[in-house]
């Protein structure tokens, strides 16, 4: 045994503090043993030695432990988002939609399809179309009811463009929106490149209608606000259908919905000043929607939470908080969306159409427009913020959108012709002087009521009146079928016979059976042709 003596001081001091280290060391762990080590007492543990049992911690786990701990770490903070919880309710979809939803989807494209047909008979739709689809050359999806072809992104631009463009196509009353101006079209031609089946079309679009129709639920029409409500909850809609379409993984579904929700907007002053450009809005939408999906697949990400989060679009669009998030998750399986979509029998904006109804069920048939002196609507403030100065302060239109979204000039051609559809708007209308006359004499007036109303005042002293007949905006909307196929056939007249149009419809009802979308798209062409 080595001698003490011949220690030098410094070690012996070393040495003499280590031992009485682990003499408290072990007074510790036996009183801590017995419940009374005080936490004042672990100081004594240097910096040094907590760090070195760090390392050595750290060093025993196995990297793969730290990988997956790491990996857990960002799928919790996904899961926390939702765009994630969005995608992996939509990933875990079944296989079909509802019948019910199938059907009445078929019922959509054949609206869809007739206003597309209408638009194609007019010479600025087309030149927009042809635009739309050369500006992304390709082969991958047929522009339906023109004779184009193009990417993905140039053909759903191309036919979101030519079904919005003369103002008849359908609505969710839940936001006031046109319901399928963004997701329609995206999903065709994402369709189209995929050659899905037709019941895979079927469900991403009962998808991308029914994610569309929740968004909207919570918060009604942000138009008052300013913005085009298809502009802002269509894209990120659309994305998710067409990412289910190419079964991409939640991640990526997630990634793309987020993406495509930065590309929402749409100011809505063109229904003030008349001008045309909601239908490039919703052709905009429509292409990022396809875009989205793409950059997702090249590893591209937005804001996971870009519905909820502080900066996101629900305060900023509707100036309110996101609703829950089980909102737009549970029992999506129903796909539900499609079942509120309402078709519009009148090429009027849907701000003016349940008071069109409401004046067809009120006005005696035989209503001579010459024995009308003035008309009076009323509405509560929130609906004078919005149609007022169009009404008190008329300037007649100079385009058919500017005239579709003219209150006072709609009413008049109602009145003067007991149509509003899209052939009645000519320049040879704009011009009308009974027409004119009758609009000028139109004024709104402030009430109470949540509904508008309109007073016809007749040269006599009768007085009309008839109250706007607003759908139930939380109730699905009925079939009306004899009335859709009236409507497709008037606005496909010009472009096909009675027996063509038998079998687009035919057709279309066929969709669900479809075993390629590439080959029912070029089938509907060859009929479509002229």
């Amino acid at each position: 045994m080595c001698s003490t003596s011949n220690i030098s001081p410094s070690r012996r001091r070393r040495r003499n503090g280590s031992a009485r280290r682990e003499q408290r060391a072990s007074k510790c762990a036996t009183a801590f043993e017995q419940g009374a080590c005080s936490p004042l007492q672990r100081h004594n543990i240097t910096r040094r030695t907590l760090f070195g049992a760090a390392v050595a911690l750290a060093g025993a786990l196995p990297a793969r432990a730290l990988a997956e701990q790491t990996l857990a770490r960002k799928s919790k903070a996904l899961r926390d988002s939702y765009a994630i919880a969005i995608a992996e309710a939509a990933s875990a979809l079944p296989e079909r939609a509802p019948p019910q939803v199938e059907e009445r989807l078929a019922w959509t494209l054949i609206d869809n399809v007739g206003s597309m047909l209408y638009a194609g008979s007019l010479r600025r739709p087309v030149a927009a179309a042809r635009y739309f689809a050369a500006s992304a050359p390709g082969e991958e999806a047929d522009v339906l009811t023109a004779d184009l072809s193009s990417s993905q992104t140039g053909a759903a631009a191309a036919m979101a463009y030519l079904l919005h463009a003369a103002e008849i196509d359908d609505s969710d009353p839940r936001g006031e929106l046109r319901a399928s101006a963004v997701i329609m079209p995206a999903c065709l031609a994402a369709a189209q490149a995929a050659d899905t089946t037709g019941a895979a079309f079927l469900r991403a679009a009962g998808l991308g209608y029914t994610l569309q129709g929740r968004l909207v639920q919570s918060v009604g029409p942000i138009q008052g606000r300013g913005w085009m409500a298809s502009g802002v909850w269509g894209p990120p809609a659309a994305a998710a259908a067409v990412a289910l379409l190419r079964k991409r993984p939640p991640a990526e579904i997630a990634a793309a919905v987020s993406l495509a929700g930065s590309a929402a907007g749409g100011v809505f002053q063109y229904y003030f000043d008349q001008s045309d450009e909601k239908r490039i809005i919703v052709a905009r939408a429509a292409r990022a929607a396809i875009e989205s999906v793409d950059l997702a697949g090249l590893g591209e990400r937005g804001a996971e939470r870009f519905l909820e989060g502080r900066a996101g679009l629900y305060r900023l669009f509707a100036g309110t908080n996101a609703p829950a998030c089980e909102t737009f998750t549970d029992d999506l399986g129903r796909l539900e969306g499609p079942l509120y979509l309402r078709p519009k029998f009148f090429a009027a904006s849907h701000s003016i159409i349940p008071t069109l109804d409401g004046l067809q069920s009120a006005a005696p048939p035989d209503l001579d427009p010459a024995s009308v002196e003035s008309f009076i609507v009323r509405g509560n403030a929130a609906w004078s913020r919005i149609v007022a100065r169009k009404i008190n302060d008329f300037e007649p239109p100079s385009s058919r959108i500017g005239a579709a979204l003219n209150f006072s000039f709609v009413v008049a051609m109602w009145l003067a012709r007991r149509s509003v559809l899209p052939g009645d708007y000519t320049q040879e209308t704009f011009q009308d002087p009974e027409i004119i006359s009758l609009a000028r004499s139109g004024s709104f007036e402030v009430n109470d009521s949540d509904h508008l109303s309109i007073e016809i005042v007749l040269r006599n002293g009768e007085r009309i009146l008839a109250v706007a007949q607003d759908p139930d905006r939380q109730a699905p909307a009925p079939l009306n079928a004899e009335q859709r196929v009236n409507k497709f056939n008037a606005l496909a007249g010009s472009r096909l016979n009675e027996r063509r149009k038998a079998d687009l419809r035919a057709h279309c009802m066929s969709l669900k059976n479809a075993r390629s979308m590439q080959d029912w798209v070029r089938h509907a062409q060859k009929l479509c042709s002229d």
